[in-house]
């Protein structure tokens, strides 16, 4: 038993260390404009949009304007962005973060919306 002890610490260590990855760096996005951006982005609206069965909310994708990436784990990155939605009834546009979780080279619809809330810009 007792040669267990180091690895049964080192493991422990890294649990509490980087819990789901929440110690990773976050990494701009260097060109928000790129196809997979612009499709996480997309996903993003898509499913905010129809979270609710009873009330589908009219919002398209305008662009990406920024964001950064974090690893996870396993291939599985998180992409944190700000998105300019419009919604489609009024014509009004805003500005909101998104959260997806997904593995690069994976259709989006393969990820999980973690978040979608307004943007509001850090003072």
């Amino acid at each position: 038993m007792r040669s267990l002890l180091p690895l049964l610490v080192a493991a422990l260590v890294a649990v509490v260390a980087f819990p789901d990855g929440a110690d990773a760096v976050w990494t701009p996005i260097a060109n928000p404009g790129t196809l997979v951006v612009k499709q996480v982005g997309n996903f993003a609206v898509i499913v905010y949009s129809n979270a609710d069965a009873r009330k589908h909310l009219p919002l398209q994708l305008v662009n990406v304007v920024g964001g950064e990436t974090q690893p996870v784990g396993n291939g599985i990155t998180d992409y944190r962005l700000v998105l300019n939605v419009k919604n489609t009834d009024t014509g009004s546009t805003a500005l909101y973060q998104c959260v997806v979780r997904g593995k690069p080279g994976r259709a989006p619809r393969h990820g999980k919306l973690r978040s979608f809330v307004p943007y509001t810009q850090a003072a």
